[in-house]
């Protein structure tokens, strides 16, 4: 029998990349699964290459663990 449970336990689907950027109030967010909001940006353009980066940082820091920093323009080895 299959389980079709994610990682964290959950049946939920993770969401689709287009429904992790959002807009509130003319300005653009990206949501990351743990459920933090990063933003605001004034372009969905600018959500979206800052959402792309940021995945790219952990898969980075998945391959190759060492102390990590966040700040405001993103995650920093």
């Amino acid at each position: 029998m299959s389980d079709n449970r994610r990682q964290d336990g959950s049946k939920d689907p993770p969401p689709a990349r287009s429904e992790r950027i959002y807009s509130e109030q003319d300005l653009w967010y990206f949501r990351v699964r743990e459920g933090d909001e990063v933003g605001p940006f004034r372009y969905r353009s600018e959500a979206q290459s800052n959402l792309e980066r940021f995945m790219e940082q952990l898969k980075k820091a998945i391959a190759y663990p060492r102390p990590l920093r966040y700040t405001a323009y993103g995650l920093f080895a």
